[in-house]
């Protein structure tokens, strides 16, 4: 059986990808300030950002392949102390790479779209990365970093909704709480995304480690939506009143740093290197509310165990 290393792992992506890849794979899971438990996964706490941390972790563990979901996603905070930005999203990408190359792991990177300034249509690789905040410029200098010190790498630019194991809300639970509690709430017109399940994210990484493919790539939905229709997308999926869901612009929203306003990407790269295919947004949305139906949510909850 394969080792697989995920950082992050209390996160959105890296708790989901823990609870799935625990079913194939040998996993350590590296969280900062949340104790987990899964049964079967190695559980290890450490500040990957400590020059070395990385290092002593996988050298001891041995990864075949690290998976790097870490990093401040935190898009004002980020705005708001741009050293802790790139501590976060530069630096420890840094050690990680480091990491991995020296062991010889294969590195799958997690990056965003947000390195882009959101003024195309859509987003292939191939197009020039132009970050206009502080969070976009860090993971752009994330992505330099690990392509310097791992060609072989496989970096992935993504924006994905889901379940937290955590005690946050994901885009789509942010809405779902607004919808189950009758309050009106904003979405952006002006904001246009290819937002993915994080379960079929996390199901193409599992991929992409069996394709053991380098280079850039983009993996997102199949459909190119406003955070206004992703709001009333849900609402009319899940039976809720669709008239909750108020017409809004992300410039009238008061956030500390600016948004790049269209950032759908081309996920046709991955598509013709591997058998994957982006799912439909109303799929994903439909298998968003099934997971919780079907108890999925709850046991995704059992592993986090606190701080």
């Amino acid at each position: 059986m394969d080792k697989l290393l995920i950082t992050g792992a209390s996160g959105l992506l890296g708790s989901n990808l823990v609870y799935t890849a625990a079913q194939s794979y040998k996993v350590t899971a590296v969280t900062h300030l949340h104790r987990l438990y899964h049964p079967g996964v190695e559980i290890i706490r450490a500040d990957l950002t400590q020059p070395g941390s990385a290092l002593e972790i996988i050298r001891t563990s041995r990864p075949d392949v690290i998976v790097h979901a870490a990093a401040e996603a935190n898009v004002d905070r980020c705005e708001q102390d741009e050293d802790w930005a790139n501590l976060h999203n530069q630096e420890m990408a840094r050690e990680v790479a480091n990491a991995a190359q020296m062991t010889n792991a294969y590195l799958i990177h997690i990056s965003t779209d947000a390195v882009f300034d959101g003024s195309k249509d859509r987003l292939s690789e191939s197009d020039n990365v132009s970050p206009i905040n502080v969070y976009g410029r860090s993971k752009a200098a994330g992505e330099i970093t690990v392509r310097d010190i791992c060609p072989d790498a496989a970096i992935v630019r993504t924006n994905f909704y889901g379940w937290n194991m955590l005690d946050k809300l994901s885009l789509a639970e942010w809405f779902l709480e607004n919808l189950e509690q009758g309050r009106a709430c904003p979405g952006f017109e002006d904001v246009l995304i290819t937002p993915v399940l994080v379960n079929d994210l996390v199901s193409s990484l599992l991929l992409l480690i069996e394709y053991h493919l380098s280079g850039i790539f983009h993996i997102g939905g199949a459909d190119c939506v406003s955070k206004y229709q992703f709001g009333r997308t849900l609402a009319d999926v899940g039976g809720y009143e669709i008239d909750l869901i108020l017409p809004g612009s992300v410039g009238e929203a008061g956030l500390r740093a600016p948004r790049p306003l269209k950032l759908c990407l081309d996920s046709s790269k991955i598509c013709r290197a591997m058998d994957f295919q982006p799912p439909s947004f109303i799929a994903g949305m439909q298998r968003f509310l099934d997971l919780r139906k079907q108890g999925y949510v709850d046991s995704l909850k059992t592993m986090m165990l606190g701080e």
